[in-house]
């Protein structure tokens, strides 16, 4: 739109923070920072128990597209969630490559089926909440459990084109 960027929240500095925020939100429903009180807030998790490289090399083997991995410490100052503040943690941020081809809620499912895998007694959520943000429970049992995150987002392709269909006569443009 050749707009300029308007913060729609204190926690929203720019554009990439606002695409990668549906992948990330459930987390403030757990004990991962989405990092709330650094300079890139919602474009990079961590927590203190984070085997970082073990849950990048997850991610990697996924080949998601429009988006690459790095691992890196980060240290929360004066958070918004009140989590890990003033502590430095290991942390993955995200890098959006391809803006295009991203696709946030897929990104999302690989990161909670990765820490699930890696950090199955560390990752505490609070279900109802990470339920509402993530959109459905089975979706959080099935990645919980090891399914493949690919398979369990392609299984709701068909309620998401629904969906789709029925609010555009919603849309004013």
């Amino acid at each position: 739109t050749d707009l300029p960027w308007v913060r729609p929240s204190p926690n929203m500095p720019y554009r990439t923070a606002a695409l990668f925020s549906p992948a990330l939100v459930p987390f403030e429903s757990s004990n991962v920072s989405v990092g709330r009180g650094t300079s890139q807030p919602f474009q990079r998790f961590g927590a203190p128990w984070l085997r970082a490289d073990s849950v990048k090399r997850l991610l990697d083997d996924l080949t998601l597209t429009g988006v690459k991995f790095h691992v890196e410490k980060f240290t929360p100052e004066k958070p918004g969630d009140g989590k890990y503040a003033g502590r430095s943690i290991p942390g993955i941020r995200l890098e959006l490559t391809d803006r295009e081809r991203v696709q946030p809620a897929r990104v999302g499912a690989a990161i909670f089926w990765a820490l699930s895998r890696v950090h199955g007694d560390s990752l505490k959520v609070n279900v109802p909440g990470f339920d509402l943000r993530l959109g459905s429970a089975r979706v959080r049992e099935a990645l919980q459990g090891g399914a493949d995150p690919d398979a369990v987002m392609d299984r709701l392709l068909p309620q998401v084109v629904a969906f789709e269909k029925d609010a555009r006569r919603y849309h004013l443009y």
